[in-house]
C-alpha cells in the first residue's frame, strides 16, 4: 500500500456519502470532495441519510496517494489477494485498497471515482455472498412485483431489452449489475444497483436466463446448465480464492434450483415487452 498524504489536522473537512444498496447501507468517507461530488451525482437515487445508514452501516475511507499515479488509458480487473488477517487486498493501475474479514470497512488509496466504484462493487458482492446471494452483470425487469434477470456476453442485447421494456412503460431495474439474493420464507429477491440506468427498487425473483435474437418474440425453457454456464460468466467474483469460488458456484447452484431457467427469444420491437408482460403476469 501507497504511503498517505495527509492534510494538517483540521485543514480539511471530511465528507460523507451514505448510500443503501440492495438493503446493504454504506458510507463512504473522503477528504473534502475528492470524488464524492460526481459520485453522489450519479447515485443520488440510493443516497440516504446517516440515520437510516445506521450504526452498522459498512465503511469505506477514502484517501490521496501521496505520489498520484496517472489513470491509465484501459482499465484491467483489479488484481486480489487474501491478507493474513482474513481480509482482502485489491490493486489496480492507479490505486491500491484493503477490504476487512467481516467486510464493514475499506481503505482506498487513490484518485476520483473509479477506485471508489471499484472497491464498492467488491465490497457489496461480499456483502451479497455472506446472504447466499450474487452480483451479476445483466438486465433486470420487473412487471407487478415480479422480476425476470437475463445476463449473458457482450452484444447479447442485455442493453437492447432494458431499453425496449422501458419503452413500453415497464420497470427496468438494472441493466449493468444486479443484485440477487435468497429471502428466508420469500424466495429469490432481485435489486437494482447504482451503475447506468439502475432503480432502487426490489421485486421477487421469478426467472432467470439468457437472451437471443429472432424475428419473433418468445419465452421458452432452458436447461439450467446452460442458464448456469453464462451465470458464472457474468458474476461478480467478490474473492479470488478458492472461498471465494466455492462461494459463487453454491449460491448460483441453488439459485437455478429455486428459479426457473429461462430463454428469452426477442426482436427489436413491441413484441419482446409483450411477451415479457404475459410470461410474468403469470409467473
Amino acid at each position: 500500500m501507497h504511503s498517505l498524504s495527509l492534510p494538517p489536522e483540521g485543514t480539511l473537512a471530511r465528507t460523507e456519502l451514505c448510500l443503501r444498496i440492495a438493503g446493504w447501507p454504506v458510507v463512504v468517507e473522503a477528504l473534502e470532495a475528492h470524488g464524492l461530488d460526481a459520485l453522489g451525482r450519479l447515485f443520488s437515487r440510493f443516497g440516504v441519510s446517516r440515520e437510516v445508514a445506521g450504526e452498522g452501516a459498512a465503511r469505506l475511507r477514502v484517501e490521496l496517494p501521496a505520489e498520484p499515479r496517472p489513470a491509465p488509458s484501459v482499465r484491467t480487473l483489479p488484481r486480489t489477494s487474501r491478507l493474513s488477517d482474513g481480509g482482502v487486498g485489491l490493486s489496480g493501475e492507479d490505486y491500491e485498497a484493503t477490504l476487512s474479514a467481516e467486510g464493514l470497512q475499506a481503505h482506498v488509496v487513490g484518485h476520483g471515482r473509479f477506485p471508489i466504484e471499484t472497491v464498492l462493487k467488491v465490497m457489496l458482492a461480499r456483502a451479497l455472498a455472506r446472504r447466499g446471494g450474487l452480483l451479476v452483470h445483466g438486465v433486470a425487469i420487473a412487471h407487478q412485483g415480479r422480476a425476470a434477470l437475463f445476463t449473458g456476453n457482450s452484444g447479447a442485447g442485455k442493453s437492447t431489452l432494458g431499453a425496449l421494456w422501458g419503452g413500453s412503460g415497464g420497470q427496468t431495474l438494472s441493466d449493468e449489475l444486479v443484485a440477487v439474493w435468497p429471502a428466508p420464507g420469500d424466495g429469490w429477491r432481485v435489486a437494482g444497483t447504482p451503475w447506468n440506468v439502475g432503480q432502487p427498487v426490489e421485486a421477487r425473483l421469478t426467472a432467470v436466463g439468457t437472451l437471443a435474437w429472432d424475428a419473433a418474440s418468445r419465452w421458452e425453457a432452458q436447461p439450467a446448465g446452460e442458464v448456469g454456464r453464462m451465470l458464472l460468466l457474468n458474476a461478480l467474483l467478490p474473492e479470488a480464492t478458492p472461498a471465494g469460488r466455492g462461494g459463487l458456484l453454491a449460491a448460483a447452484g441453488r439459485l437455478l434450483s429455486e428459479v426457473a431457467p429461462v430463454r428469452l427469444v426477442f426482436a427489436r420491437d413491441a413484441s419482446a415487452a409483450t411477451v415479457l408482460q404475459g410470461a410474468l403476469g403469470h409467473a
